[in-house]
């Protein structure tokens, strides 16, 4: 009896909240074009670009690390800090390849 109940409860909360919420009656504004700083649309290139990149580092840097630790690069024997070494790698290597990409930037004056 308190099983039926409970998924009499359940399915009206399911099926009856649509009925009762209101429905959404605004419209899209589009952004103005000084809305946000010059700096802020930076931060966001250079974030996407960074995060971006992570895809294309991180298979590079563990290229580069199995590498270097097979012609002898002394590595540390737990796992996850051969993996924290890796990501530290690939972070800067993105890090890199943002900071040239908003050097490249300001040459040109984008």
């Amino acid at each position: 009896m308190v099983k039926k109940f409970i998924a009499l409860l359940l399915s009206s909360l399911i099926f009856l909240s649509p009925v009762a919420s209101d429905p959404i009656q605004y419209e899209y504004e589009p952004y103005e074009e000084d809305e946000f700083p010059i700096w802020s649309m930076e931060l966001r290139r250079a974030e996407t670009i960074f995060f971006g990149s992570l895809v294309l580092t991180f298979p590079v840097a563990m290229g580069i690390y199995s590498l270097a630790s097979t012609l002898g690069m002394p590595t540390p024997q737990e796992e996850y800090k051969q993996v924290l070494q890796q990501a530290l790698i690939a972070g800067g290597l993105s890090l890199i390849i943002a900071g040239t990409d908003w050097i490249i930037g300001m040459v040109n004056g984008e």
